[in-house]
């Protein structure tokens, strides 16, 4: 599955959800939810944003997969 790295890249730039969503114009719950990986979506236009306000130059610093546990 995909997973935002979100509250990593937070917490490596000593940010919090608040801070970011003032930096980017994202409603804070929206940058909660995606940094607790609680989003079933994300828009292009908000992990553009992100990606501009953390100076990320590439998409694999923000998002990774992690493979599943096989279900019984």
């Amino acid at each position: 599955m995909l997973r935002l790295k979100l509250d990593k890249l937070l917490y490596e730039k000593r940010l919090n959800a608040n801070q970011l969503s003032k930096m980017t114009g994202i409603r804070y719950p929206t940058i909660s939810d995606m940094a607790d990986n609680k989003s079933k979506a994300w828009s292009p236009e908000n992990l553009n944003k992100i990606m501009i306000a953390l100076g990320l130059k590439d998409i694999s610093e923000l998002i990774e997969y992690v493979e599943e546990p096989p279900q019984e």
